[in-house]
């Protein structure tokens, strides 16, 4: 068949959003019951309104009933909501927080009931010894305002279905923990501790404590807790995992790389003979991901990923030895593995994602003195309802290092458009428009995953450009650091410079390009686009621009966020507010939507609560009193993130319309 040539933007393409969102679901997590070895894995699926489901690989069922929704809100970001142990599922419930047993069928309560959705349960570790008994992250939101939410560690007793302090201060309303794990006999306990203003990755700190049982009231306690990795605000140490009863692993960025360590009670040290740069843990903004798990009962060697070049790869570190080796296989194509598990020796699972493919949940055998792995789909994400695309419709993610202003490298993948009913453009010497994507976080990284969003618009003769900005993970601590104090410029200055670089604008229509972007890289977006300090204000840079629930106002910000993120900021702008008044205000893009000249659309959850409505208020009420250009839709049920399949095709089929009418269309003689 001959091939079609129409201008870049307005190609037509199979990928709509009824076939994206058609059954549509995400692997949240995958976990393994260590006694029985059964796999478990949670669905999140748009289609039932975001709901996450947990299934059992092996009866392919539900393990709750159909209306519970394995998830949890601790630290607004959830995560670490399932565990399984000896043939029981344990889960939090975000349609009632509470939390909740399954085995053989039998579903029962194992916390008392909480009709004011007070408390908040994650990150589950089960007593090796005492079965009855889980340790948790309990989140109290008694006083439920950012500033007195309080952070404890509690033990629940299922049996006797209570909930009881283990690890609590009079400071909780500033701290946070994560990753409480039993040793093998159940007689110490580790945790990853931090508190205000650090993040986890900033200043994240493992302690290990003794266990007592006490018999008589059924319950733990602990003493002799001891700091053994971490300092606030300049080492993060994180996922502390126990190789033996007297061997603790964890990842430490004291090397400015996030490598493997190890404690035990007469050294602290890394595991590796010499640094590796590169990271082996991205930042945990959800818990219960593990970069890491041991491949043998005795924890001599571990399977661990890797970021190298933005992508994961799968090294197995030989823990006595110091040593580690890459796991190469023409059959490993997976550019992001998360929830790496232990299933049985040399074996283990974990959720991947691919650049050209669905991810899966999947399960790999290492065999033989070479470590040769054995790939199995366990479960794909691929809708089996779904027609299939053409091929060749994928454009595949272009790895670049930028160089931009000052010799600075600024890393960013590249996506050209590509159909393969197209041969390109039918307008002489026409580049194509660019979706320029900004990540959030901050702190975060845009995958080479593959994203049908961007590949909507790639098909439809679009290029698209991901832009890992100063600040983004997963290249060392130093990448991280180069944004503090400089939130609001260095990520703003990257973008532009990433457009204006000679690999780039040699390929994109440079004046036809929009920036977009949600969270924090919807405040990227806003201030490349308002900021007196912005080269992108001046002269109207960007042809458009969406703005997903993005911070307008740095102020309300810091008054209306969630605890998790409250002095987050602080550091991203340099300072208090009391300290540098000026730097707040000049960052906040409210206060220049009088220089926004870029069409803008805003797209923002009436639920959220980390990037509450009001944000995107007040910069549309300053768009419209100067006159600008500015289309909003706001999307009730929705919190930070479009969970439901209605609202992600609104959201999609908007941010398209927009960019056809902003500048595509208004630039083509149709």
């Amino acid at each position: 068949m001959a091939k079609k040539y129409a201008p870049y933007g307005l190609w037509e393409s199979p990928i709509t959003t009824d076939a994206i969102t058609q059954n549509s679901f995400s692997l949240s997590s995958i976990f393994v019951d260590p006694v029985t070895k059964d796999i478990y894995y949670i669905e999140q699926r748009a289609s039932e309104g975001g709901r996450s489901v947990v299934l059992s690989n092996k009866t392919k069922k539900e393990v709750f009933d159909k209306d519970f929704n394995a998830r949890t809100r601790v630290h607004e970001y959830g995560g670490g909501a399932a565990i399984a142990y000896n043939g029981t599922v344990y889960s939090s419930n975000f349609a009632d927080f509470r939390v909740y047993a399954a085995k053989d069928g039998n579903i029962k309560p194992i916390t008392s009931e909480d009709p004011k959705k007070i408390y908040r349960y994650a990150d589950f570790c089960v007593h090796p010894v005492h079965t009855d008994i889980l340790v948790a992250i309990l989140e109290d939101h008694t006083d439920d305002t950012p500033h007195t939410v309080r952070n404890s560690l509690c033990v629940i007793n299922s049996t006797a279905t209570t909930v009881t302090s283990l690890v609590s201060t009079e400071d909780a309303q500033i701290e946070f923990y994560a990753a409480p794990t039993f040793s093998p006999s159940g007689d110490k306990l580790a945790w990853q501790f931090w508190k205000h203003p650090d993040m986890p990755w900033e200043g994240g700190q493992i302690y290990v404590a003794d266990v007592h049982y006490n018999s008589n009231t059924n319950t733990l306690s602990l003493s002799n807790a001891k700091l053994v990795a971490g300092e606030a605000n300049n080492i993060s140490a994180c996922y502390p995992l126990w190789a033996s009863n007297d061997k603790l692993l964890f990842t430490s960025d004291e090397s400015k790389f996030a490598n493997l360590w190890e404690y035990t009670q007469t050294y602290t040290k890394p595991v590796l003979s010499s640094v590796v740069q590169q990271d082996f843990c991205m930042p945990s903004w959800t818990l219960g991901n593990y970069p890491f798990a041991f491949l043998d009962e005795n924890g001599t060697k571990a399977i661990c990923v890797a970021w190298r070049d933005g992508r994961s790869v799968l090294y197995v570190v030989d823990i006595a030895a110091g040593s580690y080796v890459e796991i190469k296989d023409k059959s490993f194509d997976f550019v992001v593995v998360n929830n790496v598990c232990r299933l049985s020796d040399y074996t283990f699972v974990f959720t991947g994602l691919q650049s050209n493919a669905p991810g899966a949940a999947m399960l790999c055998t290492l065999t033989g003195p070479s470590l040769v792995p054995n790939f199995r789909v366990l479960s794909s994400i691929a809708s089996t309802s779904a027609t299939p695309y053409p091929e060749g419709i994928i454009s595949l993610p272009i790895p670049l290092e930028l160089k931009v202003t000052g010799d600075k490298i600024v890393y960013a993948v590249y996506y050209a458009p590509k159909n393969p009913a197209y041969a390109g453009s039918s307008i002489p010497d026409e580049k194509p428009p660019c979706v320029l994507g900004v990540h959030g976080g901050p702190t975060g990284l845009e995958t080479q995953s593959l994203s049908w969003l961007k590949q909507y618009f790639t098909s439809r003769g679009y290029a698209w450009l991901d832009v890992n900005y100063s600040g983004s993970s997963c290249y060392g601590r130093a990448y991280v650091e180069r944004l503090q104090g400089n939130w609001g410029i260095t990520d703003v200055n990257d973008c532009i410079d990433a457009v204006q670089s000679p690999q780039i604008c040699s390929l994109i229509d440079t004046k036809r390009t929009a920036i977009r972007g949600g969270s924090a890289g919807g405040y990227t977006t806003l201030a490349a686009i308002s900021l007196d300090s912005s080269a992108g204000s001046k002269t109207k840079f960007f042809a458009s621009a969406t703005n997903s629930y993005g911070i307008s106002d740095m102020e309300l910000f810091a008054k209306d966020t969630h605890k998790f993120e409250l002095m987050y900021i602080i550091k991203l702008l340099g300072g208090t507010i009391e300290e540098i008044p000026k730097v707040w205000h000049d960052r906040s893009p409210v206060y220049f939507s009088g220089n926004i000249k870029t069409p803008l659309l805003v797209l923002q959850g009436n639920d959220d609560a980390i990037v509450p409505p009001a944000q995107s208020w007040t910069i549309i009420d300053g768009i419209l009193k100067s006159k600008g250009h500015v289309e909003a839709h706001f999307f009730d049920g929705e919190q930070h993130g479009w969970r439901t399949s209605e609202t992600v095709k609104k959201a999609i089929e908007f941010e398209r319309e927009w960019y056809e009418k902003s500048m595509v269309r208004s630039t083509v003689a149709i």
